[in-house]
């Protein structure tokens, strides 16, 4: 196996580049050859002149390719070129697939092209895949590509353009698709394949909850219109500018056990968000902002694993907001791979990788492709060559703005959690009765009213219990209110023995409690009621001694409002009250 990569302004000068004795010397024990086309150029025109001249030279190759954020050769970022990448196989085959999306069709050609592909084809070692996320469902795609389980990788990139998406491409054999999926398979049982994702992106806001989806759309937020997110905490609009200005700021989310990241890509008429990647109603999601020492840490760690590999080409698929946040820095996470083997790719608007049994297209990540068809003499040469990489001393002037930006991450990030924790106990101390540390009434109002709502809707039960400690004056007059304070908060740990998790426990006035108990009939509440009477009653309290306690139970009946089984409960506590006190009466 060996590779070749060039870049290219001009027909003639691809000419020149690719009839030299060092390529033809590459094809005289190949038996396939792999072409990729990463071009600024979203013109098919502009690539059908390519492939006229690479298949004239190479009539037998397989030669795929996509319109990009930018092209990577020989590690490094070039821009408003064209990057051709050769790869020549000695022992690997390959078959070429593309298809056309239409009619919202993903998922079944999806399904229809792992079919086809395990149908057709033998000894696959991994799968390469081209897309357009920007004008079809790529998730949806990539589910029904997923129906069957492979072992073998599959990775690759989305098409694009240089930030506004206004036009973007893949092509293969003459056919140039703006919405379709390209795919190579290698076949081989000597090719090894191995990849790895760096992400590097960290959590900036606060947590919210995806409320609203509409197929790619998100129309809500935390119930309030998806684009307004952006718009309060980054002050970004909906103006020509949009997709460059919120490219350092995806949406982070946990799916799997993993952290993946959504680029919104376009601001609909109801202020929702098109994310190509997908979020699910439901999903818990954070404003992330990539740290670029934190997003270089990964890439060294890849680099790596790279490394130990020992590849003999190695392709990237990195987003193109990594370009767009590391800046001149780029080339920090991507010439490395150059030291280890011959490095192409290009920068993407979805990354496609492969974990476990599932196909994801991911954001904001740099997926690295390492392959090798090589022999023992080789790998140890490779050895020997790449430990070179450890012993470069690094430059302590370099990556100025990397470690300047990171450093504001950091104060961003404890200011963040601060805030956050700060906004929990002020809920907290909103929510709670100070003293006894129970929700006070105004949280107890509000989970009645929706506990009233639920059994509105979906039918059921609950039922109050309304308890009042007996003759409490005498106590704070005869002892004090700090023995009062702690009266209450005794009689509150007798009551909580009796309390399920579902029920809510509430101080409803000065030496009033209520128990509101969901799914629970009256006489079961009236058995708990007076469990909880006969505890009072018997519990030895400091100094006081003896206390009781009056309670009265109701239960919600159906088209009740919650303030009608409150007075009920409310009349049946009096009742006990004028009928001798420590006593339970339901109405």
């Amino acid at each position: 196996m060996k590779s070749k990569n060039l870049v290219v302004q001009s027909c003639e000068e691809l000419t020149k580049l690719i009839n030299t004795s060092e390529i033809n010397a590459m094809t005289e024990n190949a038996s396939s050859t792999l072409i990729q086309i990463f071009t600024s150029v979203a013109d098919s025109n502009w690539v059908k002149n390519v492939e006229n001249i690479l298949y004239k030279k190479f009539p037998n190759a397989v030669i795929v390719g996509a319109s990009t954020g930018g092209e990577i050769a020989h590690g490094e970022l070039y821009t408003n070129s064209t990057i051709i990448s050769l790869t020549f196989f000695e022992q690997t085959l390959l078959k070429a697939f593309i298809y056309e999306i239409k009619d919202n069709n993903e998922a079944s050609l999806g399904k229809e092209l792992i079919d086809t592909i395990e149908t057709s084809c033998k000894n696959i070692a991994g799968i390469l895949m081209l897309t357009t996320p920007s004008t079809m469902n790529t998730s949806d795609f990539l589910a029904g590509f997923s129906s069957s389980v492979c072992t073998y990788p599959v990775f690759g990139g989305g098409a694009g353009d240089y930030g506004y998406i206004l036009k973007s491409l893949i092509f293969y054999e003459y056919q140039y698709l703006s919405k379709g999926v390209a795919a190579v398979v290698l076949m081989s049982d000597k090719l090894e394949i191995q990849t790895h994702t760096c992400l590097g992106w960290e959590p900036l806001s606060k947590k919210m909850t995806v409320t609203e989806v509409d197929g790619l759309w998100v129309k809500k937020i935390d119930d309030k219109p998806a684009f307004s997110i952006y718009q309060k905490y980054l002050d970004i609009q909906d103006d020509e500018n949009f997709f460059l200005n919120v490219l350092e700021f995806p949406m982070m989310l946990m799916r799997d056990d993993e952290m993946y990241a959504r680029i919104p890509q376009a601001v609909g008429k109801d202020n929702s968000l098109l994310f190509p990647g997908g979020l699910k109603e439901g999903e818990i999601v954070i404003i992330g902002y990539g740290n670029p020492k934190i997003i270089i840490d990964r890439a060294k760690e890849a680099h790596k694993l790279m490394e130990n590999f020992n590849p003999e080409s190695i392709f990237l698929y990195s987003c193109s907001n990594r370009r767009f946040l590391l800046q001149g820095e780029v080339n920090n996470e991507t010439k490395p791979f150059e030291n280890i083997a011959p490095t192409a790719g290009f920068y993407t608007h979805g990354e496609i990788h492969k974990k476990h049994a599932k196909i994801n297209l991911l954001n904001a990540t740099l997926v690295s492709v390492g392959m090798k068809e090589f022999d023992l003499i080789k790998t140890e040469q490779l050895n020997k060559d790449t430990q070179l990489i450890d012993n470069q001393q690094e430059d302590p002037l370099n990556s100025n703005h990397s470690r300047i930006v990171s450093r504001l991450m950091n104060f961003i990030k404890v200011v963040t959690a601060e805030l956050e924790g700060a906004k929990k106990e002020a809920i907290h101390l909103a929510e709670t009765d100070y003293l006894t540390q129970v929700y006070n009434r105004i949280k107890a109002n509000e989970i009645l009213e929706n506990i009233t709502k639920q059994c509105e809707q979906f039918g059921g039960q609950f039922s109050i219990i309304l308890l009042d400690v007996d003759l409490f004056k005498i106590v704070n007059d005869t002892f004090g209110h700090n023995v009062g304070d702690m009266v209450l908060v005794n009689i509150v740990s007798v009551i909580k023995k009796y309390v399920r998790s579902t029920d809510v426990l509430a101080r409803w006035g000065g030496e009033e409690f209520l128990l509101a108990m969901p799914n629970t009939e009256l006489e079961d509440a009236i058995i708990v009621a007076e469990r909880i009477r006969k505890a009072i009653e018997k519990t030895a309290f400091p100094q006081v001694i003896h206390q009781t306690c009056s309670l009265g139970v109701a239960s919600y009946e159906k088209g009740q409002d919650v303030k009608d089984v409150i007075e009920r409960a409310d009349n049946a506590l009096y009742s006990a009250k004028r009928n001798g006190r420590n006593l339970v009466v339901s109405f």
